[in-house]
């Protein structure tokens, strides 16, 4: 990409989307191109904002800085509608993946796993084998 100057758009903030499993925000460009971008700041959706961006040959599209606020909306209400749409289930999913992750710290084996090695961790190394051993043992006497 050639050093170009940004040049100042109006964008609709599309609101909050899952992309690649991480929370993105989606903006729609004024010839209604969607864009990714990571999610920073806090934006109304299908409200209007000044966006300061450079597009390079091969279709790239760069954001510069935070987009400004213009008090504006996009007078598509159909389109607020459905961005508005997406981006609750959008939400819903990256708190469904919150709560799976969660669920997988909590899992009883593994807290007791994680147990079992900050025990060992601060034992001498040469008690560390009789240790697992004697876990082992445990374990195998708890098959009969």
């Amino acid at each position: 990409m050639e050093n170009k100057e940004p040049t100042q758009e109006r964008w609709v903030f599309g609101g909050v989307r899952v992309h690649q499993n991480k929370r993105v925000h989606y903006w729609l460009s004024p010839n209604g191109e969607g864009r990714y971008f990571k999610a920073a700041g806090s934006y109304a959706v299908g409200a209007v904002y000044n966006a300061r961006v450079t597009r390079d040959d091969d279709g790239g599209t760069y954001l510069h800085g935070r987009p400004g606020y213009t008090g504006d909306r996009s007078e598509d209400e159909e389109l607020r509608d459905q961005l508005s749409a997406k981006t609750r289930a959008a939400e819903l999913q990256l708190g469904l993946d919150a709560r799976e992750r969660a669920a997988k710290r909590e899992d009883p084996v593994e807290l007791a796993i994680k147990r079992l090695e900050y025990l060992t961790a601060s034992m001498h190394p040469s008690s560390r084998t009789a240790f697992a051993t004697y876990v082992a043992v445990r374990l195998a006497r708890a098959w009969k």
